[in-house]
């Protein structure tokens, strides 16, 4: 490149914008000649782009002529490199952050990139774009095009052809090739429970915010295959939703346990426990939800050694409660896990309609309830208010000699709360007991002194 050709392309550049006035210069990709002068490619080509970058700061900033109607716009993904004299007020204006689009913005970029497909009927081409104008939450632009990229000789586009692309913009391929991976038979059998148990807790504890639209038994990983659309805006999570996920994040292990048992488990139900102390734990540190405290803590690592231990007991009673409730849903809808179980390991997948249909229609086996999750119990068993030696109903059993209060995190609930009347019944019922029992051992003393004969000392009677 000459020398000052750069700066002299900038120049005519505007003369012929405002000769054409009111007109628009775009300048895409503009951080290839915006970028912050004295950068280390100064003694090279950066001269002679920093001659352009100072070009396009003259132009902009020499608008004489009001009448010109000019509108420059410029569109970069690196905002953090351009010099700060081209983003100043009088040249830049605006900064207008350009995000990803929504479900009507994609529904509007599919029917530009559609426009020259060939459909069977536009009825038909209209809800096709509306199902993955749907499924393609987080979508940009292009990704959105590639989905509608020609692959197949067909003479139609097709429901199959669009999941298939969408399958493959969202990385279920990892070379484009399909996955020939031979599967053992045990491993594949492993998967389909996995994948039914998952599939059978998403049902009957649905996410209102990820709606699940298909599983499969192609891959083999250790997190669940389950694919989900997300919904569009912000999301109000309440604290059922989040011991909701928890309970749904227990599905792969407690299936594999049900089925195989506990001693002939494998690696790929190992990060479902995991994932879902990680929900209780977000729940009691980070949502002031709990009896544990409205305090917000970042980490694990954030806590005081007494409060660690608080929270390794509330997170036990929530994952104990997870696992319970678990185990009793599939235990319920036994006949739902194997029916999609059989259906995975004969097609391979399932989609979300088949899912529902079979949960709707599966009969159920009643199941004992479960205990609802006990805050309080779980923090009195962690020492925070102590009861001596008592059981209290639930999963809390409290060892004699674990007495005290102590003043640091959440305050100490009403007695209302602590403990219900039938608890209170259940203690008086101990002590009546335990005083029954030592007037009990106090007679046998008595009665057994009675038995002994007496002996009168009388050293000093004459």
């Amino acid at each position: 490149m000459f020398v000052g050709v750069a700066a002299s392309r900038v120049k005519d550049l505007f003369a012929s914008a405002r000769s054409f006035a009111p007109s628009i210069i775009f300048i895409d990709e503009i951080d290839a000649i915006g970028s912050k002068r004295g950068g280390p490619d100064i003694g090279g080509g950066g001269a002679e782009r920093e001659q352009g970058l100072l070009q396009i700061l003259t132009e902009m900033d020499g608008f004489k002529e009001f009448t010109s109607q000019v509108l420059v716009i410029g569109a970069t993904n690196r905002l953090d490199i351009l010099d700060p004299a081209l983003l100043r007020k009088g040249r830049f204006d605006k900064i207008v952050r350009v995000g990803l689009p929504s479900k009507d913005g994609r529904l509007a970029i599919l029917m530009v990139h559609a426009r020259n497909k060939f459909f069977r009927s536009e009825k038909e081409r209209d809800a096709l774009l509306q199902e993955i104008a749907e499924l393609t939450e987080d979508f940009t632009g292009a990704e959105l095009q590639g989905i509608l990229t020609a692959r197949k000789d067909l003479d139609y586009i097709g429901r199959e052809e669009l999941l298939e692309a969408l399958k493959r913009q969202k990385g279920t391929f990892e070379t484009g090739q399909e996955d020939s991976t031979e599967i053992p038979e045990e491993l594949k059998l492993r998967l389909a429970y996995r994948e039914a148990a998952v599939a059978v807790l998403a049902c009957y504890l649905p996410d209102p915010f990820r709606p699940f639209t298909e599983t499969d038994i192609n891959s083999i990983t250790s997190q669940p295959n389950m694919r989900y659309a997300e919904t569009a805006g912000r999301i109000f999570a309440r604290k059922s939703d989040y011991v909701n996920s928890i309970v749904r994040a227990c599905a792969p292990r407690v299936i594999e346990e049900e089925m195989f048992g506990v001693n002939n488990m494998c690696w790929i139900s190992a990060k479902a426990t995991l994932e879902a102390s990680r929900h209780a734990e977000f729940l009691i540190l980070q949502t002031g939800m709990t009896a544990f405290g409205k305090a917000f803590y970042r980490k694990h690592n954030d806590l005081v050694p007494n409060l660690a231990a608080k929270l390794e007991a509330l997170r036990d009673e929530y994952m104990q409660y997870a696992v319970e409730k678990c185990s009793s849903v599939l235990r319920e809808y036994h006949s739902a896990v194997e029916t999609i179980t059989d259906i995975l390991l004969e097609k391979g997948q399932i989609e979300a309609s088949e899912i529902w249909d079979i949960y709707k229609r599966a009969p159920r086996i009643p199941q004992p309830t479960v205990n609802p999750v006990d805050e309080y119990g779980a923090l009195i068993y962690a020492g925070r208010w102590g009861i001596h030696g008592i059981t209290l109903p639930g999963r809390v059993t409290f060892a004699p000699g674990n007495v005290g209060f102590a003043t640091f995190g959440a305050p100490r609930p009403m007695e209302t709360q602590v403990v219900s009347d039938e608890t209170w019944k259940l203690m008086d019922g101990i002590w009546d007991q335990r005083v029954q029992e030592i007037r009990s051992e106090a007679s046998m003393e008595i009665e057994e002194e009675k038995e002994r004969p007496q002996l009168l000392m009388a050293s000093h009677f004459l």
